[in-house]
């Protein structure tokens, strides 16, 4: 199974995407989901209530896929490990 990276700051991205393999899953929450508006090549994806709590919606880059909390729980039940960053 893959791994569930769950960021909620910012600056804790750039240390796990030197650390995630390829297969793994990346989720941006809370303050990370600014980083959706942020260039990179790597698949993301943002929780919805906070990409638009912040008003990010129209930014957010097209690698990056906005799930709601449904979706958010479905991951947690298909992946193993899940690591926290902050």
């Amino acid at each position: 199974m893959a791994t569930l990276h769950i960021v909620n700051k910012s600056p804790a991205l750039a240390s796990c995407l030197q650390t995630a393999a390829l297969e793994d899953t990346i989720l941006l929450i809370e303050d990370a989901v600014y980083q959706a508006s942020v260039p990179t090549e790597r698949k993301l994806l943002a929780l919805t209530d906070d990409v638009d709590a912040r008003g990010l919606k129209a930014r957010v880059r097209r690698n990056v896929s906005v799930v709601d909390y449904d979706e958010f729980v479905n991951l947690v039940t298909t992946h193993q490990p899940i690591v926290s960053w902050r």
